[in-house]
């Protein structure tokens, strides 16, 4: 009897545990390979945890940051703010950007009140948007 109980315990400690959702930050409206146009509307998505503006400490919170064609980041280092470490510390959850035309890697990267990547690090899948040849091809003969 007191086998099977445990074996019925460790059954649904390991459950619940699977079911456990991970923290993840994704984005709404765009896919890898997404044609776009500038400017580009870009919506963050979040779950397993809260957006809350930098500076403010609140228990499984933090703020995004949009990373455009950065390789790798020190997840230990406060993220840096420069034009490819876009960061979002009013707690926003989309933004209007323009890029060059070409190829262009995106990510988001949710940071806590000190702009430091959480550990372990919330981060979405990084996204290759094209950009539409037809829209670049009419505003280079419009220019």
């Amino acid at each position: 009897m007191i086998k099977k109980f445990i074996f019925l315990s460790i059954i649904l400690i390991n459950c619940f545990s699977l079911g456990a959702s991970e923290s993840k930050a994704y984005f709404i409206n765009l896919k890898d390979g997404d044609k776009v146009e500038n400017p580009i509307f870009i919506q963050f998505g979040l779950s397993g945890k809260g957006v809350a503006p930098a500076g403010v400490n609140k228990e499984n919170t933090g703020h995004h940051h949009l990373l455009i064609d950065v390789e790798a980041i020190d997840f230990y280092m406060p993220i840096p703010s420069s034009k490819n470490h876009l960061h979002f510390g009013g707690g926003q959850t989309e933004t209007l950007i323009e890029l060059t035309p070409g190829e262009h890697e995106l990510q988001l990267v949710l940071g806590d009140l000190y702009h430091v990547a959480h550990s372990p690090p919330v981060t979405s899948k990084k996204i290759i948007p094209l950009f539409s040849i037809l829209s670049f091809a009419i505003r280079m003969t419009s220019s």
